[in-house]
């Protein structure tokens, strides 16, 4: 007698056991994606004296300093990717990445981001707010963009400039998305560089 109720407490026992193991959850796999701007290797003409540009300083969209990526649905409404992020501060890549362009497009590898030491000689600055820099509801990046060229030295105004760059993002998700955000990020970076070499003749 006690052998079987000892018996059927184990039964009860396993089957309490298996049962509570089915109300725990099973861990999910985090399917979270970060993503970064490209960032091309410097192209400057590295001899000789160089233009001395200083960039910045960059204001950037409030709505934008978020970890997500950014879809614009309406001129008033953005929704956040639940997990598609930017890997860091999408502003320091923004800068990064236009820096590097500049240097490219403007031959040189003195490029400074604002803001820079007392003393240091800075020939010409731009400064730049970016009004927009995400994808929209119909799939194209959107790049919009103001700026102003100033003499580094006498803080005169040269020229000011702006852009709306649309480019089409096609099949591929978040990381099309990105591709054509950094396909508008260098026609920016081309627009900036010819304002600055007209101020410059």
């Amino acid at each position: 007698m006690h052998a079987a109720r000892s018996h059927r407490a184990t039964v009860l026992l396993v089957v309490a056991l298996t049962t509570g193991c089915r109300i725990i959850p099973e861990a999910r796999p985090d399917r979270t994606r970060f993503y970064t701007l490209g960032l091309p290797a410097p192209s400057g003409s590295g001899s000789g004296r160089q233009l001395a540009l200083g960039l910045g300083p960059i204001t950037f969209p409030a709505y934008l300093e978020q970890p997500q990526l950014v879809t614009r649905v309406d001129e008033e409404r953005v929704v956040f990717a639940p997990t598609d992020r930017w890997a860091g501060s999408l502003r320091g890549q923004f800068e990064r990445a236009l820096m590097l362009r500049l240097m490219s497009a403007l031959g040189t590898d003195d490029v400074t981001v604002f803001p820079w030491w007392p003393g240091r000689r800075i020939d010409v600055t731009v400064q730049l707010s970016v009004l927009a820099f995400e994808a929209d509801s119909s799939g194209t990046a959107r790049l919009d963009a103001l700026w102003r060229v100033k003499d580094g030295q006498r803080e005169q105004l040269l020229d000011t400039g702006q852009a709306r760059v649309r480019e089409p993002i096609g099949s591929g998700g978040a990381p099309a998305e990105v591709e054509a955000l950094g396909r508008a990020l260098d026609q920016l970076a081309d627009a900036i560089a010819g304002d600055v070499t007209r101020a410059r003749r």
